[in-house]
């Protein structure tokens, strides 16, 4: 990276049997910020795919080897990583072929960055089913990254929704094993991602977050559970010592409203869909997920590949334009 000034940043293609090439397609016709974009993926799926989006054709696609590192482009022109793929891929339906690319090009990207020919990694909407076709044992990205980075464990994520950031405690997993994980030491080790990344946009004094309870009003002093004053407390009094500001713990049913009138800049819920079920009523196709626990840089949106839009031009791009923004950014201060 020396004396490079703007940083260079893949773009899986995601589930090519979907809408993710065209939202890639419509996140280069919006460009905006002076990154230098690679995609990586098919590349005559994705010529099938951007015939749906209008002014598409104006896209100047740089075939790329990766021999060296790309330094610039034009305002309308992408560095493109081809893919293998199977013949067996069509709109809406998830396939063994369409699976194994969406595997393949996660690899790819992952391999090139980890060659330093990427900065960062803005990864398309994928479809898990699709993971579980190709005859992959993964159950979600994170667990891929995980793979792919060999970290020995599966990676999680920050999520950046506007202006304010959240964090869970435990991911995907089922119902009944939730409380067994919550730990006062998985509270404080999530509190401690949510927090460094939002350093990435907010100040010091701005980096408030707050601790989501885990009963009904927030256990009404042990009457409907003792996880608040067991667990939660706490691990707020630790983090609180460690100098940081924390509040909590907050009933989960208000706990975003809070957050919207400015009480704390971040949330850390304790389970998945506490916190998804939250954000998604109310800022659905703004989420940027940001991966931590690996060592490099991804991020992607908050919502799936649009099987019905697919190849129809429909897409929102809204989403992986916020997206790329917040890569941009953390890409641009690391480099630093």
């Amino acid at each position: 990276m020396s004396g490079q000034k703007e940083p260079v940043l893949g773009i899986i293609l995601g589930d090519h049997a979907g809408s993710s090439p065209e939202l890639a397609a419509k996140l280069i016709l919006n460009k905006k910020d002076p990154y230098i974009p690679v995609l990586v993926g098919n590349r005559a799926r994705f010529e099938i795919s951007r015939k749906a989006v209008d002014g598409a054709e104006k896209i100047e696609i740089i075939p790329w080897t990766a021999k060296n590192r790309p330094e610039s482009c034009k305002s309308m022109a992408v560095y493109f990583y081809n893919v293998d793929a199977g013949p067996d891929i069509e709109f809406g339906k998830v396939t063994e072929d369409s699976g194994k690319l969406q595997y393949e090009s996660m690899k790819t990207a992952i391999d090139l960055e980890k060659e330093g020919k990427l900065d960062g990694i803005l990864m398309a909407p994928i479809t898990k089913s699709g993971l579980h076709v190709a005859g992959n044992s993964f159950s979600s990205e994170f667990e891929v990254f995980g793979y792919l980075y060999h970290t020995g464990r599966d990676a999680a994520s920050v999520l950046k929704c506007g202006n304010y950031f959240r964090a869970t405690v435990v991911g995907h997993c089922p119902f009944k094993d939730i409380a067994k994980q919550i730990t006062k030491e998985s509270i404080i080790a999530t509190s401690h991602r949510l927090l460094k990344h939002m350093r990435y946009f907010c100040t010091p004094e701005e980096c408030t977050i707050a601790i989501a309870a885990l009963n009904p009003h927030a256990g009404e002093n042990g009457l409907f559970g003792d996880e608040e004053m067991t667990i939660i407390k706490p691990a707020i009094e630790s983090l609180t010592a460690e100098g940081y500001n924390v509040q909590g713990p907050w009933p989960a049913d208000t706990a975003l409203n809070k957050i919207l009138q400015g009480a704390a800049k971040g949330i850390v819920y304790l389970y998945h869909d506490q916190g998804n079920i939250a954000m998604k009523a109310n800022s659905f196709g703004q989420i940027v997920l940001i991966y931590v626990d690996i060592p490099g840089l991804i991020v992607s949106v908050g919502h799936g590949p649009a099987y019905g839009k697919a190849g129809k031009g429909t897409a929102d791009p809204t989403n992986m334009i916020e997206a790329v923004g917040v890569l941009y950014q953390i890409a641009k201060q690391r480099m630093k």
